[in-house]
C-alpha cells in the first residue's frame, strides 16, 4: 500500500481498517479478482442437483463460467463452460442431457469431459480428440457441499478449513434440499457486505426483530485462519442448541457465508458476487430437509428476506459515505475481531498487487 495509508495492524486494539479507495477503486477489483476469487473456494452447488448421470450444474467464478458434471461412472466434475473449438458457451443453468452438444458448431462432449464428435473436423490433419477435451477445474465436496477453485494449485479445503460445519455436521446436511434460489443487487462493494456480516455490534440497532428471540449473552464467535463461527441460541434454550433452536452462521473466506438460522431446520447460503466496484450481486440459496415448503418454512424465509434487507440498506448508505471521499480509513471496536480477520486476509492476498498499483496512481483516489 502507498505511504498515505495506514496498513490495518495485526493487533487489534490499534488497527485502522482497509482504506476506503480499496472499496471505491475499479482497478482493486480486478486485483480482486486475479488474487482473491481465482484462488479461492467457491461454492458452487449442492450434491442433490447432481445425483444421476447426465445432470449439470453451471455457475461462475471470478468472471468465468463453470459446468459441473455428474457422468456414467458416477463421478462429479468441473471444467471450463468452453468449447475446445471456438469458446462458444456449452451450457446454461441446470439440468440432464447424455451429450454436451455445442450450440456454435454442433462439437459434442461426454459428461466426463471427453470429446464425444467434431462434426466439421473430418480430413483435418493430426487431428487427435483428447487434445480437444473439456478444461477441468478443481472440484471438492465438503458435507454434501460442492466447491470448486481455478488453482490447480489450491490447498485442498480439508487444510484451509478444517472443522468446518462442526457444530452442525451430525444432522446429515446431504439431506437438505434446494427450495428455493433469490439474486439481489446492492450497490455497494462486496466488501462492505462482508464487514457487516462478520460482526453484531449492528444487530440490536438494525435488526430488532430478529435479536429479540435470540439469547445475545451467548453470542460466541470462533475464528480459524480461513473461516469463522458465530452463534446463539434463542431465548430459554440451555446448554448444546439443535438445529433451529437457535443461529449458527460460518463465513468462509472471502466471499460465502452459511447461515443455519432459527425456525425449522434450514440453511442459507450467501454468496456475494461483485458486478464492479460499487455494485455486488447476492446470491441467496435456502435449504429445507422438506420436499414441500410447509407455511412456517415460509415464514422463515420471509424473515430472512426483512434481514437482508435491513443489511442492504445499510451496506449502500455505507458506500454512498465512502463515496464521497471524506472517509479515508476507521478503526474497529475489540468486538469486532472478525471483520479485522477478514480484511488482513484481503490485505495480504493484495498487498504486493497494491504496492505496483500504488505506484501509478495519485493518492486523491
Amino acid at each position: 500500500m502507498s505511504d498515505y495509508e495506514v496498513r490495518v495492524s495485526g493487533k487489534l486494539s490499534e488497527a485502522h481498517t482497509l482504506p476506503a479507495r480499496l472499496y471505491r477503486d475499479p482497478e482493486v477489483l480486478e486485483l480482486e479478482k486475479r488474487e482473491i476469487f481465482s484462488k479461492t473456494w467457491q461454492y458452487a452447488g449442492h450434491t442433490s442437483q447432481l445425483s444421476k448421470p447426465g445432470d449439470y450444474v453451471t455457475t461462475e467464478v471470478a468472471g468465468k463460467s463453470i459446468l459441473l458434471t455428474y457422468a456414467k461412472d458416477g463421478q462429479m466434475r468441473a471444467f471450463y463452460n468452453v468449447c475446445s473449438h471456438r469458446a462458444s458457451k456449452l451450457a446454461d443453468g441446470e439440468g440432464n442431457k447424455p451429450i454436451l452438444t455445442c450450440p456454435y458448431h454442433a462439437w459434442t462432449y461426454r459428461l466426463d469431459g471427453s470429446l464425444n464428435r467434431a462434426p466439421n473436423m473430418d480430413g483435418v490433419e493430426n487431428f487427435h480428440p483428447d487434445d480437444f477435451c473439456l478444461k477441468t477445474v478443481r472440484l471438492e465436496i465438503v458435507e454434501s457441499f460442492i466447491f470448486v477453485n481455478l488453482d490447480p494449485n489450491a490447498e485442498p479445503m480439508s487444510v484451509l478449513y478444517p472443522d468446518l460445519f462442526k457444530h452442525v455436521r451430525k444432522y446429515s446436511l446431504g439431506n437438505f434440499k434446494k427450495a428455493r434460489v433469490i439474486e439481489t443487487i446492492c450497490k455497494s462493494n462486496w466488501k462492505v457486505g462482508i464487514d457487516n456480516y462478520l460482526e453484531c455490534d449492528h444487530c440490536s440497532i438494525v435488526h430488532k426483530a430478529l435479536v429479540s428471540k435470540l439469547d445475545m449473552k451467548k453470542y460466541e464467535m470462533e475464528m480459524y485462519d480461513n473461516y469463522s463461527y458465530q452463534g446463539t441460541p434463542l431465548k430459554g434454550i440451555e446448554g448444546e442448541y439443535g438445529l433451529g433452536q437457535g443461529g449458527r452462521y460460518y463465513w468462509l473466506y472471502p466471499n460465502t457465508w452459511f447461515s443455519f438460522d432459527p425456525g425449522p431446520a434450514n440453511l442459507s447460503i450467501h454468496q456475494s458476487i461483485p458486478i464492479d466496484h460499487k455494485t455486488t450481486k447476492y446470491i441467496y440459496t435456502t435449504f429445507f430437509m422438506t420436499d414441500e415448503v410447509s407455511e412456517e418454512e415460509e415464514e422463515l424465509m420471509a424473515i430472512d428476506q426483512l434481514v437482508r434487507k435491513e443489511d442492504l440498506e445499510i451496506c449502500e448508505e455505507v458506500q454512498k459515505g465512502i463515496e464521497t471521499g471524506a472517509y479515508t480509513q476507521g478503526r474497529f471496536s475489540l468486538t469486532e475481531n472478525l471483520v479485522h480477520h477478514f480484511q488482513l486476509l484481503v490485505q495480504k492476498d493484495l498487498e504486493q498487487s497494491l504496492q505496483r498499483l500504488a505506484a501509478k496512481i495519485p493518492s486523491t483516489i
